[in-house]
């Protein structure tokens, strides 16, 4: 089946909750364990089916964030998403208050009530208002920058549209393609502080009904982190500095040095005089190059992209009125992923598409898992399977970029290690705002700066106003969507490194390790796939003296 011939219907709201609390009820008046078990097993079944439409519905407002209907049946699931939460949460507190629940543990494992006893922690019926506001206003942002049209050398281009003239070979092109995303900002600059101003607010607002002293706990809760905390986080950044940023100073030096200039902006993106490595044709050749990669990868790989291809499970093209960025959702119902990206002719087209190909072949892989909080693990463990991909398919590159294999190679590397500093300046910031709720916009811009002279030293953005004087984490989706997320990205990088050492030394059981991962699905907290996965935790400082070691040998034996 198709993508285009899945099933899709708004939910009846009471009909599904009338059906959930008949459920709950005769959960609770269950006389055995395996009756229990039978109703929890249903309620997943509706769950899936719920989550897919949900799912449908999303996707397809991202594929045309202009479209009528997509419009209405996209707000209709963000406001029926929170109450949907709170008859969820009642369950969930019928299953934790189970007379059954030593055999309730011998069935699901100790991992789905340490999940529970999270969301018990970070959910109250109360909140239900806040969280369809919350969602509102990240739609708002969304909406802010699907919805721009930027005219440039005679066409009218979207953000993304911009990007391949951010890394034009000239000069001059690069300064003019981010002075029109400056200003882009710069216009919309009321808006956007206004919408975060509401969400750091309300998100505040959140954690002190459920008596939280700030945002940040609460935050971490969402996440499911289960196994560390705020002061793990604080002493991993600190190892970032210590050991990364050094390294990718050296890197920038490098670049300098190829591209000849005494100083480097912002808009100096060029790993090489000549440009960037680009694949060598459009969106039909990378899939059919990605086929033949998948096919040769593995039995696994080659089942699912050939699937994927089959069943139109892919949206690759950037057009206007699409949402930005790249993504995979799910529909468990149907058991099967969606890759979602805006190709722009540059090489992030391969890097996003092994990226959401490695998120959409763990969730294809852990599609059996018995219970849905297991389809997925948690934000970063998921990154693992994405960034790891991006590595493991290393040696098919010469397929997407021919003679110029080797320069995509580095700067794949560099720019995977530089974004690590990028990431912990996120979270940092992130860490900032939450602490200080009531801060002005510029005193948030402010600190942003200060921040970026810890992690990103020598980072100069000319002429550009808005990005000079602090706006550049506006354009950062996680930050308004998804707080905390962005430091996941960096710690599954760290362990998607490891992924890239092991393959040098052993292929077979470096990809065995990652197949088991991703069957693993969310089956166990973050640390505990980290040690299935025989690689190490990276809050252990000497995986970071590691890493960097090797990297840095591997950029000194590669000179290009």
């Amino acid at each position: 089946m198709k993508y285009s011939e899945y099933p899709y219907e708004r939910i009846d709201l009471d009909k599904f909750k009338n059906k959930i609390e008949l459920m709950i009820n005769d959960f609770s008046n269950a006389e055995s364990a395996e009756k229990q078990i039978k109703i929890i097993q249903e309620y997943q079944e509706i769950q899936k089916e719920y989550h897919s439409f949900g799912s449908i519905a999303h996707l397809n407002y991202a594929r045309n964030t202009k479209d009528k209907k997509a419009i209405e049946e996209n707000k209709f699931y963000n406001e029926v998403g929170p109450e949907v939460a709170a008859i969820d949460n009642k369950f969930t507190k019928a299953i934790n208050s189970s007379k059954f629940k030593k055999n309730l543990l011998e069935k699901f494992g100790d991992h789905y009530f340490e999940l529970i006893s999270m969301e018990l922690k970070s959910f109250d019926s109360k909140l239900v208002k806040l969280m369809k506001e919350e969602n509102e206003l990240r739609n708002n942002y969304r909406s802010l920058l699907a919805g721009a049209e930027i005219e440039y050398k005679g066409e009218t281009l979207n953000l993304t549209g911009l990007s391949p003239y951010m890394q034009d070979t000239d000069r001059k092109t690069r300064k003019e393609a981010y002075t029109l995303m400056n200003d882009f900002f710069k216009k919309n600059e009321q808006e956007l502080d206004s919408i975060f101003d509401k969400l750091v607010k309300l998100r505040n607002e959140k954690a002190k009904i459920l008596k939280f002293d700030n945002f940040i706990p609460l935050g971490y809760l969402n996440m499911n982190r289960s196994d560390y905390g705020s002061a793990e986080v604080s002493e991993y950044r600190k190892q970032i500095v210590k050991h990364i940023v050094p390294l990718v100073n050296k890197i920038n030096q490098k670049r300098k040095d190829i591209l000849g200039y005494n100083e480097m902006f912002v808009y100096d993106t060029l790993y090489f005089k000549e440009g960037n490595p680009k694949p060598k044709g459009g969106v039909d050749f990378q899939v059919q190059q990605a086929k033949t990669m998948y096919s040769e990868l593995s039995e696994e790989t080659k089942d699912f992209f050939n699937m994927m291809i089959d069943e139109e499970l892919m949206d690759l093209d950037n057009r206007a009125g699409k949402s930005g960025g790249g993504f995979c959702t799910s529909f468990p119902s149907l058991e099967r992923p969606y890759i979602f990206a805006n190709f722009n002719g540059t090489d992030h087209d391969v890097t996003v598409l092994t990226h959401e190909a490695g998120h959409a072949f763990q969730c294809y892989q852990s599609r059996k898992q018995p219970i849905n909080r297991y389809l997925w693990p948690t934000y970063e463990a998921c990154e693992i399977h994405s960034m790891s991909m991006e590595f493991l398919t290393w040696d098919w590159m010469h397929l997407f970029f021919k003679e110029d294999t080797e320069k995509f190679l580095f700067k794949h590397i560099a720019g995977s290690l530089a974004f690590l500093p990028y990431g912990a300046l996120v979270d940092h910031f992130q860490h900032w705002v939450y602490e200080n709720p009531n801060a002005t916009a510029k005193e948030r811009k402010s600190q942003w700066l200060e921040l970026e002279k810890i992690y990103q030293p020598g980072k100069n953005y000319d002429d550009l106003d808005f990005l000079k004087n602090g706006g550049f984490w506006q354009k950062q989706a996680h930050i308004y969507e998804m707080p905390f997320y962005y430091i996941d990205y960096t710690l599954a990088q760290v362990c998607a490194f490891q992924f890239w050492i092991r393959m040098q030394e052993d292929k077979e059981s470096a990809w065995q390790d990652y197949l088991n991962l991703c069957k693993a699905g969310g089956s166990m907290s973050f640390l505990d796939l980290v040690k299935l996965a025989n690689i190490k935790s990276p809050f252990d400082p000497k995986v970071f003296e590691e890493v960097a070691n090797k990297i840095n040998n591997w950029l000194n034996n590669n000179k290009l």
